[in-house]
């Protein structure tokens, strides 16, 4: 898996391991509401820990190659299902 950027007359491509995400580009990445995944999915144990540019939560950025690993580990309880959810 690669990224690839048009930056001017360049074209760069990243390995995963060199893009760092915001909050909300990694909640849309592994499939999760943003409320979802700031409240409950980077509380669990063994989740990748973040990197923080700034001291704010706007600061904090998530590595791709490490949700990317997380993602293929993640808990079977924690596994989206196909379809819409049964009403109780």
């Amino acid at each position: 898996m690669t990224a690839m950027a048009n930056m001017g007359n360049f074209i760069v491509a990243l390995p995963p391991s060199d893009i760092w995400l915001t909050d909300e580009q990694a909640a849309e990445f592994l499939s999760y509401e943003k409320g979802y995944f700031k409240a409950s999915i980077i509380c669990l144990k063994g989740f990748p820990k973040p990197k923080y540019i700034t001291e704010t939560v706007k600061g904090r950025r998530w590595n791709l190659k490490r949700l990317s690993d997380w993602l293929s580990e993640r808990p079977e309880d924690l596994k989206k299902t196909v379809g819409r959810p049964r009403k109780i």
